[in-house]
Protein backbone atom coordinates (compact mmCIF):
# COMPACT_ATOMS: atom_id res chain seq x y z
CA UNK A 1 0.00 0.00 0.00
CA UNK A 2 1.42 3.65 -0.94
CA UNK A 3 1.94 5.60 1.86
CA UNK A 4 1.62 9.34 1.12
CA UNK A 5 3.12 11.21 4.22
CA UNK A 6 4.85 14.45 5.38
CA UNK A 7 5.27 13.20 8.64
CA UNK A 8 7.31 9.73 9.51
CA UNK A 9 7.93 8.33 13.62
CA UNK A 10 11.40 7.50 12.41
CA UNK A 11 12.35 10.53 11.55
CA UNK A 12 10.84 12.42 14.86
CA UNK A 13 12.44 13.95 17.64
CA UNK A 14 11.32 10.79 19.73
CA UNK A 15 12.87 8.66 17.60
CA UNK A 16 15.78 9.79 17.75
CA UNK A 17 15.93 9.53 21.63
CA UNK A 18 15.31 6.30 21.62
CA UNK A 19 17.98 5.48 18.65
CA UNK A 20 20.20 7.97 20.62
CA UNK A 21 21.70 9.70 17.57
CA UNK A 22 19.86 12.35 15.10
CA UNK A 23 18.74 10.89 12.03
CA UNK A 24 20.27 12.30 8.96
CA UNK A 25 17.83 14.77 7.08
CA UNK A 26 18.94 13.12 3.80
CA UNK A 27 21.52 11.04 2.39
CA UNK A 28 22.66 9.09 -0.90
CA UNK A 29 20.97 5.92 -1.51
CA UNK A 30 23.69 4.00 -0.91
CA UNK A 31 24.78 5.85 2.36
CA UNK A 32 21.53 5.50 3.74
CA UNK A 33 22.63 1.68 3.69
CA UNK A 34 25.86 2.04 5.19
CA UNK A 35 23.98 4.31 8.05
CA UNK A 36 21.79 1.44 9.10
CA UNK A 37 24.55 -1.04 9.14
CA UNK A 38 26.25 1.54 11.76
CA UNK A 39 23.02 1.82 13.46
CA UNK A 40 22.76 -2.20 13.98
CA UNK A 41 25.91 -2.59 14.93
CA UNK A 42 26.44 0.26 17.31
CA UNK A 43 23.40 -0.32 19.63
CA UNK A 44 21.03 -2.43 17.69
CA UNK A 45 17.73 -3.35 20.18
CA UNK A 46 17.41 0.63 20.06
CA UNK A 47 17.92 0.97 16.17
CA UNK A 48 14.81 -1.51 16.29
CA UNK A 49 12.73 0.28 18.48
CA UNK A 50 13.35 3.95 16.78
CA UNK A 51 13.28 2.41 12.70
CA UNK A 52 11.43 -0.75 13.07
CA UNK A 53 8.82 -0.82 15.85
CA UNK A 54 8.08 2.83 15.28
CA UNK A 55 7.48 2.46 11.66
CA UNK A 56 4.95 -1.13 12.20
CA UNK A 57 2.95 1.34 15.08
CA UNK A 58 2.52 4.24 12.95
CA UNK A 59 1.54 1.64 9.86
CA UNK A 60 -1.22 0.31 12.06
CA UNK A 61 -2.28 3.77 13.36
CA UNK A 62 -2.41 5.28 9.70
CA UNK A 63 -3.78 1.94 8.14
CA UNK A 64 -7.18 3.44 7.58
CA UNK A 65 -5.83 6.64 6.09
CA UNK A 66 -3.70 4.96 3.89
CA UNK A 67 -5.93 2.82 2.54
CA UNK A 68 -8.59 5.89 2.16
CA UNK A 69 -5.22 7.61 0.45
CA UNK A 70 -5.08 4.99 -1.90
CA UNK A 71 -8.50 5.00 -2.99
CA UNK A 72 -8.20 8.90 -3.54
CA UNK A 73 -4.75 8.96 -5.39
CA UNK A 74 -6.01 6.07 -7.61
CA UNK A 75 -8.93 7.59 -8.85
CA UNK A 76 -7.43 10.82 -9.11
CA UNK A 77 -4.49 9.29 -11.47
CA UNK A 78 -6.89 7.12 -13.13
CA UNK A 79 -9.96 9.71 -13.89
CA UNK A 80 -9.18 13.38 -13.02
CA UNK A 81 -5.03 14.23 -13.29
CA UNK A 82 -4.49 10.90 -15.29
CA UNK A 83 -0.94 10.74 -15.15
CA UNK A 84 -0.40 7.49 -17.21
CA UNK A 85 0.02 9.98 -20.53
CA UNK A 86 1.40 12.81 -20.88
CA UNK A 87 -0.21 15.98 -21.88
CA UNK A 88 1.03 18.71 -24.57
CA UNK A 89 -0.99 21.84 -23.57
CA UNK A 90 -1.08 22.44 -27.23
CA UNK A 91 -4.52 23.86 -28.61
CA UNK A 92 -7.00 21.66 -29.19
CA UNK A 93 -8.73 21.24 -32.21
CA UNK A 94 -5.41 21.57 -34.38
CA UNK A 95 -3.25 19.25 -35.94
CA UNK A 96 0.06 19.00 -34.37
CA UNK A 97 3.19 17.22 -35.68
CA UNK A 98 4.67 14.20 -34.23
CA UNK A 99 8.03 16.38 -33.37
CA UNK A 100 5.84 19.38 -31.65
CA UNK A 101 4.01 16.86 -29.83
CA UNK A 102 7.44 15.63 -28.58
CA UNK A 103 8.59 18.95 -27.28
CA UNK A 104 5.33 20.48 -25.87
CA UNK A 105 4.32 17.26 -23.82
CA UNK A 106 7.63 16.71 -22.11
CA UNK A 107 8.05 20.13 -21.47
CA UNK A 108 4.69 20.71 -20.02
CA UNK A 109 5.09 17.87 -18.00
CA UNK A 110 8.17 19.57 -16.56
CA UNK A 111 6.26 22.64 -15.80
CA UNK A 112 3.62 20.86 -13.81
CA UNK A 113 6.48 18.35 -12.47
CA UNK A 114 8.40 21.75 -11.11
CA UNK A 115 4.92 23.71 -10.10
CA UNK A 116 3.18 20.85 -8.76
CA UNK A 117 5.22 18.29 -7.74
CA UNK A 118 8.75 20.11 -6.39
CA UNK A 119 6.24 22.46 -4.91
CA UNK A 120 4.63 19.79 -2.94
CA UNK A 121 7.90 19.57 -1.49
CA UNK A 122 8.25 22.91 0.16
CA UNK A 123 4.92 21.82 2.61
CA UNK A 124 7.36 20.63 5.03
CA UNK A 125 7.86 24.24 5.88
CA UNK A 126 5.37 24.62 8.13
CA UNK A 127 6.31 28.01 9.11
CA UNK A 128 5.30 29.31 6.09
CA UNK A 129 1.42 28.89 3.90
CA UNK A 130 1.62 28.65 0.36
CA UNK A 131 -1.54 29.24 -1.77
CA UNK A 132 -1.83 26.04 -4.42
CA UNK A 133 -4.28 26.81 -7.28
CA UNK A 134 -5.13 23.86 -9.34
CA UNK A 135 -2.46 22.02 -7.31
CA UNK A 136 0.42 24.65 -8.40
CA UNK A 137 2.53 27.34 -6.77
CA UNK A 138 5.49 29.00 -8.50
CA UNK A 139 6.55 30.58 -5.15
CA UNK A 140 6.84 26.89 -2.81
CA UNK A 141 8.70 25.48 -6.65
CA UNK A 142 10.78 28.59 -6.06
CA UNK A 143 12.04 27.73 -2.54
CA UNK A 144 12.33 24.25 -3.35
CA UNK A 145 14.92 25.77 -5.72
CA UNK A 146 16.65 28.01 -2.91
CA UNK A 147 16.72 25.15 -0.70
CA UNK A 148 17.73 22.03 -3.35
CA UNK A 149 20.63 24.01 -5.14
CA UNK A 150 22.30 24.76 -2.59
CA UNK A 151 22.61 21.05 -0.59
CA UNK A 152 25.81 20.27 -0.03
CA UNK A 153 28.00 16.74 0.77
CA UNK A 154 28.13 17.69 4.94
CA UNK A 155 27.71 16.16 7.99
CA UNK A 156 23.96 15.75 6.94
CA UNK A 157 24.09 13.78 4.92
CA UNK A 158 26.82 12.12 6.44
CA UNK A 159 29.82 13.24 4.77
CA UNK A 160 32.99 14.09 6.97
CA UNK A 161 35.22 16.95 6.64
CA UNK A 162 38.23 14.48 5.06
CA UNK A 163 35.98 13.47 2.38
CA UNK A 164 36.89 14.28 -1.06
CA UNK A 165 33.51 15.12 -1.70
CA UNK A 166 33.19 17.65 1.40
CA UNK A 167 31.47 20.55 0.70
CA UNK A 168 30.60 20.21 -3.14
CA UNK A 169 27.23 19.95 -4.01
CA UNK A 170 25.19 17.25 -3.85
CA UNK A 171 23.70 15.34 -7.13
CA UNK A 172 20.28 16.56 -5.69
CA UNK A 173 21.20 20.15 -5.89
CA UNK A 174 23.01 19.87 -9.51
CA UNK A 175 20.02 18.41 -10.82
CA UNK A 176 18.01 21.10 -8.76
CA UNK A 177 19.97 23.95 -10.63
CA UNK A 178 19.36 21.99 -14.13
CA UNK A 179 15.94 21.76 -14.22
CA UNK A 180 15.34 25.27 -12.63
CA UNK A 181 17.16 26.39 -16.14
CA UNK A 182 15.21 24.36 -18.02
CA UNK A 183 11.73 25.61 -16.51
CA UNK A 184 12.70 29.14 -16.86
CA UNK A 185 14.22 28.84 -20.31
CA UNK A 186 10.41 27.46 -21.35
CA UNK A 187 8.49 29.45 -19.02
CA UNK A 188 10.01 32.81 -19.86
CA UNK A 189 13.10 32.40 -22.34
CA UNK A 190 11.24 30.94 -25.53
CA UNK A 191 8.34 32.52 -25.32
CA UNK A 192 10.38 35.77 -26.02
CA UNK A 193 11.90 34.62 -29.07
CA UNK A 194 10.72 36.56 -32.21
CA UNK A 195 8.69 35.13 -34.67
CA UNK A 196 11.04 35.37 -37.50
CA UNK A 197 7.76 35.69 -39.79
CA UNK A 198 6.55 38.36 -38.15
CA UNK A 199 9.93 40.10 -37.62
CA UNK A 200 11.59 39.33 -41.03
CA UNK A 201 10.40 40.53 -44.62
CA UNK A 202 11.15 41.37 -47.96
CA UNK A 203 11.24 45.61 -46.66
CA UNK A 204 13.23 44.82 -44.02
CA UNK A 205 16.08 42.31 -44.87
CA UNK A 206 15.75 42.36 -49.22
CA UNK A 207 14.62 40.05 -51.89
CA UNK A 208 16.43 37.36 -50.47
CA UNK A 209 14.43 37.29 -46.68
CA UNK A 210 12.99 33.66 -46.87
CA UNK A 211 16.63 32.29 -46.69
CA UNK A 212 16.87 34.69 -43.29
CA UNK A 213 13.84 33.28 -42.17
CA UNK A 214 14.93 29.50 -42.91
CA UNK A 215 17.93 30.50 -41.33
CA UNK A 216 16.01 31.83 -37.71
CA UNK A 217 13.99 28.75 -37.64
CA UNK A 218 16.81 26.41 -37.96
CA UNK A 219 18.69 27.88 -35.03
CA UNK A 220 15.37 27.92 -32.92
CA UNK A 221 14.40 24.60 -33.48
CA UNK A 222 17.95 23.17 -32.68
CA UNK A 223 17.99 24.97 -29.63
CA UNK A 224 14.92 23.06 -28.81
CA UNK A 225 16.75 19.95 -30.00
CA UNK A 226 19.53 20.85 -27.52
CA UNK A 227 17.28 21.49 -24.42
CA UNK A 228 15.15 18.51 -25.00
CA UNK A 229 18.08 16.13 -25.00
CA UNK A 230 19.09 18.07 -21.83
CA UNK A 231 15.70 16.98 -20.33
CA UNK A 232 15.81 13.53 -21.55
CA UNK A 233 19.39 13.30 -19.87
CA UNK A 234 17.69 14.83 -16.64
CA UNK A 235 15.02 11.96 -16.76
CA UNK A 236 16.82 9.74 -13.97
CA UNK A 237 16.59 12.92 -11.61
CA UNK A 238 12.38 13.85 -12.25
CA UNK A 239 10.79 12.49 -9.12
CA UNK A 240 10.24 12.72 -5.46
Amino acid sequence: MLKHRFNYWTCSKFADFIRGEKKPYALEWSKWDEWKAEQRKKRPIRFWLSDTLLNKLQNFFYYPYDLYNEIKYYISNRWIDKTHYLKTGLKAGHYHEFDKRILHGLFNELVYYVEGELAHLSRWNSAKKYKFKNGRCIEAAYDYFDWAANLIYDENYGTLPDDPHYGELTQQAKAAIEIKELYEWWTKTRPLRDDPYLTINRETHGQKYFELVASVEEDQYNEDTQMLIRLIRLRRELWI
